[in-house]
């Protein structure tokens, strides 16, 4: 049995995808808080840009692995096409929803007012861990399985009997 890639450009554009989201809610993210000197409202506005621009960057790889996927639909099964809309959906609402409210928070915090608790920053990381799965599950799916034909062939060969 051989694996082969459904179509190569969606794939790299999900593996692009991961590393720069990878990098920058798993990485970056925590370590700005561990660098020496960096006050709470450098670091709340250097997340709030890189969170701007990471989501930026995501739902244009979003639009052209979409694009990918509907120009060769026939490769694609129903679960790679609901992978696919989970993660819009998750990035849509981290968009539209979380961050515009998240970066209301980092605006009154930067400004050195208290503001009320939020289970807000819970979800958007529940939110992100979603989607570091779901990515690791397209770029799964963008493998299918082939019988080796040689083996297909091997099994329909008539060996003809000594005697």
């Amino acid at each position: 049995m051989k694996l082969y890639c459904k179509n190569p450009v969606v794939l790299a554009l999900l593996c692009l995808m991961a590393g720069v989201f990878i990098t920058i809610s798993f990485l970056e993210t925590p370590m700005k808080f561990q660098v020496s000197g960096i006050t709470l409202p450098v670091a709340l506005g250097l997340g709030k840009l890189m969170f701007e621009l990471s989501t930026k960057i995501q739902c244009v790889f979003m639009a052209l692995i979409t694009g990918g996927m509907l120009l060769n639909r026939k490769t694609y099964t129903k679960t790679d096409f609901m992978v696919t809309a989970i993660l819009c959906t998750i990035l849509l609402l981290e968009k539209f929803w979380m961050l515009p409210f998240l970066n209301d928070r980092v605006e009154l915090l930067s400004a050195g007012k208290s503001v009320p608790q939020s289970e807000m920053h819970s979800y958007f990381i529940y939110a992100e861990s979603a989607k570091a799965v779901l990515l690791f599950l397209s770029i799964i799916l963008q493998f299918k399985k082939h019988q080796n034909e040689y083996r297909n062939d091997r099994k329909n060969v008539r060996i003809p009997a000594a005697g």
